[in-house]
């Protein structure tokens, strides 16, 4: 059951959500430049903790800086957030643009609105629409635990989940930086050093690590108990990465790009796809 104050916490999440991507969708289709996409879409993750923070500080006359479990929360997504929008924002200010997502913009300008190969706009409604309820259904967590202890403190379990998110954070944040410098230098190369060297993608399994840690510290003071259906934020994660959007798709390219180069197949055959680990004996 859904108390009227987790279902006010929710609703408010999603407004302030679809509030900025509706903005950021409307941002984009006049300029048909998704530079702001990933701005506009983790900025949102911000806002609404710090909404849901400010809305449970004020029913529990809390101070908005005042230490707690809720303040942590707040102040883990905005480190997070700060870091992955900055990240993401800077390179496409880089790379000129995101071609990921250049499906959803017209070829030429005589492609006819809605019925043409694009779309457009529709999908690229879309795909703000996803982006919306990507943040609502992540934040989840953070909404329900700011919502019911906001003003609990971290206790001993707390403190290590808050480490474990610290840990996938910094494994994120390095791994990005790796691979953005290595590209740089060699853009026709795949990169197997420094994080990349103990699995594939570490980057992916840094923000799997740091959406569990933060479940498990939101779920603490008998939050999960109640609530068990916020496991949903890490999961709902962990399946774009491994299913959809993210190893997939970079599995794929790789293989197309690097899939005859023979240190690549060993790289493939010895490198863990996910979770670091040693080198693995290749089967012949």
């Amino acid at each position: 059951m859904v108390s009227p104050a987790i279902f006010s916490a929710l609703r408010r999440s999603a407004v302030v959500i679809a509030g900025f991507n509706t903005a950021g969708f409307a941002v984009t289709a006049v300029t048909q430049s998704h530079k702001i996409t990933d701005l506009t879409g983790t900025t949102a993750f911000i806002a609404s903790a710090w909404a849901t923070h400010a809305a449970s500080c004020r029913v529990h006359n809390l101070g908005l800086f005042q230490p707690s479990k809720s303040l942590f929360l707040a102040g883990a997504v905005t480190l997070w957030g700060t870091r992955l929008a900055g990240y993401l924002f800077w390179r496409v200010l880089q790379t000129g643009k995101d071609s990921r997502l250049s499906f959803l913009f017209p070829k030429d300008d005589k492609e006819p609105f809605l019925t043409g190969q694009s779309k457009y706009p529709l999908k690229l409604a879309g795909f703000w629409s996803a982006q919306s309820l990507w943040g609502w259904i992540v934040l989840l967590p953070i909404t329900v635990a700011q919502t019911l202890a906001p003003a609990a403190q971290l206790g001993p379990f707390g403190y290590l989940a808050g480490g474990a998110f610290l840990v996938g954070f910094i494994w994120e944040t390095v791994a990005d930086l790796q691979k953005f410098h290595f590209k740089n230098k060699n853009p026709d190369k795949f990169v197997d050093s420094g994080l990349f060297a103990l699995s594939r993608h570490p980057n992916y399994f840094g923000e799997i690590l740091v959406w569990v840690s933060l479940t498990a510290l939101a779920g603490t003071h008998g939050v999960f108990a109640a609530h068990p259906w916020i496991a949903a934020s890490p999961f709902f994660t962990a399946f774009l990465l491994l299913y959809v959007s993210g190893i997939p798709t970079l599995e794929k390219s790789h293989n197309k790009r690097y899939g005859k180069d023979p240190a690549y197949k060993e790289y493939k055959a010895t490198t863990n796809l996910l979770i670091p680990g040693p080198k693995q004996k290749r089967a012949d």
